[in-house]
């Protein structure tokens, strides 16, 4: 997953010299190209599938059957000179109830401190209900002024250019989660590129850093571009390893893929699995299994693996998940 980033805080005064001295001995700062080339990749309207990978909140609201969402994500340049020359509103609702946006925000962007980051400042509307489809009224976005929106302190995104995709997200504890019932922080991360659009939104409890929830959400999978592996399932009766027979198998995407299946004894779940659509493991390519059963907010358990293996392994005991692909680099399926 990706790593905890660190946040460094600068507090003191220095004079206008001592600033010119440090900043002819500093690093470049990041190129102001990033910025322009981050909102080309930002701008658009994306399509997106949402799962609870785990969650401890009993009183939130229920998640469909499937445990995933369809969400739609728009994100527009407008037009606001005096917050910045680079201004994006971003709009998220549900599929299909874009007339209730669950999110509304203006982003600023502007070039980081490191080169190739771009820092993305996010402002909540005092009155969201106002500046719905901000990005498609060009004269409402003119009459936009300071007392309407409120920055979002400690939230603002750190986002790292590698090739044409940037990469980060929130720094530190310091998002920290209004009306929260304990003190919690809101981690979240960010890839986009081109057709690429993926996040991961992770509620922490402050006190210790224990996870609450975890959620993701990634592009819907095209089958003519996701590897699709064949997932052989075997269920024990007695629950003891050695007893587990045959029971099914499910032909699934490595990109999101889901399939169902009910144990004979009548417990109904769902796999899903991810590959290459997932980006969060950045230190390798990763296989992701998830096993979850029927009207749970949370993965019954997971199973990684290398993605090079083209193989992974879920062992409960009583249920086991075989899947290899169907079209590995060698001639014969994964074993």
């Amino acid at each position: 997953m990706v790593a905890t980033l660190a946040a460094a805080w600068l507090a003191a005064a220095v004079s206008a010299a001592t600033t010119a001295a440090a900043a002819a001995t500093s690093p470049a700062a990041a190129d102001p190209a990033d910025v322009v080339a981050l909102e080309r990749l930002w701008s658009g309207a994306r399509d997106s599938s949402e799962q609870v990978l785990m969650s401890l909140d009993r009183d939130g609201v229920p998640w469909m059957q499937a445990g995933e969402r369809r969400v739609r994500t728009v994100a527009v340049p407008v037009s606001v000179e005096w917050l910045g020359p680079h201004v994006l509103y971003l709009e998220e609702f549900l599929e299909d109830e874009p007339q209730y946006p669950r999110r509304q925000v203006l982003i600023e962007l502007e070039p980081g401190e490191a080169p190739h980051d771009v820092r993305a400042r996010l402002y909540t509307f005092a009155e969201p209900w106002r500046w719905t489809h901000l990005g498609y009224r060009a004269p409402l976005a003119a009459t936009l002024a300071r007392q309407d929106i409120a920055p979002s302190d400690g939230c603002e995104l750190t986002l790292s250019r590698s090739g044409e995709q940037f990469r980060g997200g929130t720094v530190g504890h310091r998002c920290l989660v209004a009306a929260s019932p304990v003190p919690r922080y809101l981690d979240y991360q960010l890839l986009i590129g081109e057709g690429l659009y993926w996040y991961r939104r992770r509620l922490v409890r402050l006190s210790d850093g224990e996870l609450q929830q975890e959620v993701i959400g990634f592009d819907r999978f095209k089958p003519d571009e996701a590897r699709l592996y064949s997932c052989r399932i075997a269920w024990s009766a007695s629950g003891r390893r050695r007893d587990q027979r045959p029971l099914l198998t499910l032909d699934l995407y490595e990109a999101g893929g889901r399939g169902r299946f009910t144990t004979p004894d009548g417990r109904a779940f769902e796999l899903t699995l991810h590959g290459l659509d997932w980006p969060f493991a950045s230190d390798r390519d990763a296989l992701l299994l998830l096993l979850r059963e029927e009207n749970a907010t949370s993965p019954l358990a997971t199973a990684w693996a290398q993605l090079d293996e083209q193989q992974v392994v879920l062992e409960l005991g009583w249920l086991a998940v075989r899947c290899g692909s169907l079209a590995p680099d060698s001639d014969e399926l994964a074993q």
